[in-house]
């Protein structure tokens, strides 16, 4: 092979990983903000969490659009590129945000009872238990956040809508061209090379993070996360995240903590004002990007999508698209259960599938797509089971990585107890495993689904250069997939506030209920 094309690809390669690296430190930063906030406030958690669900539910081909318009018009050379890094932080930070909001609240009664008795101040609260006891859960969820970012990354990098198309330079377009002009040694390499970064950001990331995890863990006992063998071949180059994640000298703390206080103390006292001009100036903000034409157009181009959809044609496809959304969530919850409690129970077994899980969690699915096609169809299937199977591919990781996190952060003392009492089987698994791991279900539940609807749209219908991708059975991620297509904005806009307020519904009357009675349970 040409050197020349080794180092484009190497290129391609790493401009996507400084996309994916943007948007998850964002993703982060977002989370924690908004996770810790809708834990703590009743009044917000009620505002925060159906927009989440709103949000999470909006695939993101359905932000394109919109994005791009409003980041090219910012600029029209990096605005693209601005566009590509907002929608992979689309697709990465869900999971994350539902994970800090669960991390804090189930965080246990004894330690609030200490936090309110110590009289500390909301910065004394977020620094020393909302974040410490948020970080498990961050980490945990690192590698699925990057397996859906890489999942839409070519998406992201390829974007056709009506006649404009825009195309970034990276590994996802990239592969995609090379499998169009039937390059076929180029683009095995490409993925090669995409396997190789992939395990090596799980090695010298993902995993160091999730081990530093465990000492921000509310139990006695620190619970001993296994080692696979190659890791000590990388360790020298994992002391970035130790440096990272150690805590400062206590002097340093001290001095940073006394003007951070004060400053909090200020933001307290004056709080009515500041929400007061904060409402003002986002009033104002919003009326001057707001044009009272723009907004009678806008009002006509979501009359005119919802009359040429009617109510037939929307709850056929829905139908058609939860049916497959849930199978695959039911299939996700028959392997992912077993399989997170045998990994927990087999430390020797853990050290060996873990990094494997990873790094297949974080390989982008969609790159995949040519080949499941060609699968299906050379051998008879429907193309319903292809579909099946590249949602499943977008999704179940997410299930993995919530139980597995859940499992990990059970007390010792309830381990121990069970032990001696020589409880095990399936009273283990519904006395101890299940009502740890309810709460993390649920919420994987949630963002899996959520997931499950993102990857409709590229499952039920895709188009990479001249390979196109279509299921036989309607179905609302294909709908809109055609709309993007099309450039018609006018059915993407009222096809994507179809399926953003089903999910909602969903979650709220289903999701939402259990959820809380599972946190009642455990708390």
């Amino acid at each position: 092979m040409d050197p020349a094309i080794l180092i484009v690809i190497l290129s391609a390669v790493g401009y996507s990983w400084l996309r994916m690296l943007a948007a998850l430190v964002i993703s982060i930063l977002f989370s924690i903000v908004i996770g810790i906030t809708a834990a703590v406030s009743k009044s917000l958690e009620k505002i925060i969490i159906p927009i989440l669900d709103i949000l999470q539910s909006i695939p993101i081909l359905g932000f394109f659009p919109i994005a791009l318009y409003a980041f090219i018009t910012l600029h029209p050379t990096i605005g693209p590129e601005m566009a590509a890094i907002f929608l992979i932080f689309t697709s990465q930070v869900w999971n994350i945000s539902f994970g800090v909001y669960e991390a804090v609240r189930v965080i246990p009664a004894e330690t609030l009872e200490v936090a309110n008795f110590l009289r500390l101040s909301i910065f004394s609260r977020i620094r020393h238990l909302y974040i410490p006891a948020s970080f498990p859960k961050i980490a945990a969820n690192l590698p699925s956040s990057w397996a859906n970012g890489l999942y839409f990354l070519v998406a992201c990098e390829i974007i056709t809508i009506g006649e404009a198309e825009y195309r970034l330079f990276g590994v996802g377009s990239l592969t995609a061209e090379f499998m169009a002009s039937g390059m076929v040694l180029e683009s095995i390499v490409a993925l090669c090379f995409v396997l190789l970064f992939v395990v090596l950001m799980n090695l010298l990331v993902f995993i160091p993070m999730i081990r530093v995890s465990v000492k921000y863990r509310f139990e006695t006992y620190a619970t001993e996360i296994p080692h696979a063998w190659f890791e000590r071949l990388v360790k020298p180059l994992t002391l970035p995240i130790k440096i990272i994640t150690h805590k400062p000298r206590f002097s340093e703390s001290w001095r940073l903590g006394v003007e951070l206080h004060k400053f909090t103390n200020l933001i307290i006292r004056h709080r009515r004002i500041i929400e007061v001009l904060t409402v003002f100036a986002m009033v104002a903000i919003l009326a001057s990007m707001i044009n009272i034409k723009d907004l009678i157009n806008f009002s006509q181009i979501i009359s005119n999508g919802f009359s040429r959809l009617g109510i037939v044609e929307p709850l056929t496809m829905l139908g058609y698209s939860l049916s497959r959304v849930f199978i695959a969530t039911l299939i996700t919850l028959g392997w992912t259960i077993p399989v997170s409690i045998i990994l927990y129970e087999k430390k020797t077994l853990e050290k060996i599938l873990l990094p494997i899980f990873q790094a297949v969690a974080s390989f982008p699915a969609t790159l995949l797509i040519p080949f499941i096609m060609d699968f299906t169809i050379k051998s008879g299937l429907m193309r319903e089971f292809g579909a099946l199977i590249i949602v499943l591919l977008g999704t179940m990781w997410y299930m993995l990585f919530f139980l597995r996190g859940a499992l990990s952060v059970v007390p010792r003392e309830e381990e121990e107890l069970f032990k001696l009492l020589r409880i095990s089987g399936l009273k283990k698994l519904w006395y101890l495993y299940l009502p740890r791991m309810t709460p993390s279900m649920i919420t994987g539940c949630i963002v899996t689904i959520g997931g499950g609807w993102n990857t409709l749209v590229i499952a039920e219908r895709t188009s990479l250069d001249h390979i196109l991708w279509e299921v036989e059975n309607p179905g609302i991620g294909k709908m809109m997939s055609i709309a993007t297509t099309l450039g018609d904005i006018e059915l993407l806009i009222a096809t994507t506030i179809w399926m953003a307020l089903f999910i909602v519904i969903l979650n709220r009357l289903l999701w939402r209920r259990i959820y809380e009675i599972a946190i009642r349970r455990i708390v």
